[in-house]
């Protein structure tokens, strides 16, 4: 994870470094294309890794180098099960994971989302049991124009395949910033952080053939710096500290 140094001299370290972020979704790297391209001119981000986790999982040990990992995809998880219990076991070690729609969703049968502790413990701030993909063309609404999530964005328009709840509800003390609003009537989702701020789910698809435009990429490349800024922080000793510069 990112060190954040914590001593009070005036002369602290200058500046910190920048974000490390992990791409772990259920698709080849081809399908990303797009998404990694934007990542990789995204100067706040250091480094951006993707692991196509349809055949194997990433370790205990893969998970730690980065300070957030994005997840979701519109295929299967290799082991869906292993792959949530080690992204909860991430969380619970510190670190911020962003979920776009193949990330929030979970079905029983076909197999889709993410399962393990990361399902049955209820990371996400959006439950998702029972769903089908909605096919309408929606605008993203931005409830909260002035969160960190949204900065530098306009918005989204004519968004299709999100994942549609049924029973639609936030979790418990959740907070949402952006939602759907079909007729007037059912609220599909949007944009929502978990109460304990280390999760922010997207209701869009991010890979190459997602249907929306506007600033989609912007919106992740934000909650991934607003999750890393809200990351478990740590001291570091003096011969840590040293060890940086020499």
């Amino acid at each position: 994870m990112r060190w954040v140094i914590l001593f009070t001299l005036a002369a602290a370290v200058g500046a910190v470094a920048g974000i490390d972020i992990a791409v772990m979704v259920c698709d080849a790297q081809a399908d990303w294309s797009e998404a990694m391209a934007y990542f990789a001119g995204e100067p706040r981000f250091d480094s951006v890794s993707f692991y196509d986790c349809r055949y194997s999982t990433p370790s205990p040990q893969e998970f730690s180098k980065h300070d957030v990992v994005i997840a979701g995809g519109s295929l299967l998880y290799g082991d869906r099960e292993l792959f949530g219990d080690r992204l909860a076991d991430y969380v619970d070690q510190g670190g911020g994971v962003m979920v776009e729609s193949g990330g929030i969703i979970y079905d029983l049968y076909r197999g889709e989302g993410i399962g393990g502790r990361w399902h049955s413990d209820g990371y996400s701030p959006y439950p998702c049991d029972d769903f089908e993909y909605d096919v309408g063309f929606l605008d993203l609404t931005i409830d909260e124009p002035g969160h960190g999530i949204f900065e530098g964005a306009v918005g989204m328009w004519d968004v299709y395949r999100r994942a549609y709840v049924y029973s639609y509800q936030l979790r418990p003390e959740a907070v949402e910033l952006a939602h759907y609003e079909m007729y007037q009537q059912s609220n599909l989702g949007g944009v929502a952080i978990n109460a304990a701020q280390t999760v922010v789910a997207a209701n869009f698809q991010a890979h190459d053939d997602h249907w929306w435009t506007g600033d989609g990429y912007l919106i992740m490349a934000n909650a991934a710096c607003w999750l890393a800024a809200h990351s478990e922080v740590r001291e570091m000793s003096w011969g840590e500290i040293k060890a940086q510069f020499e």
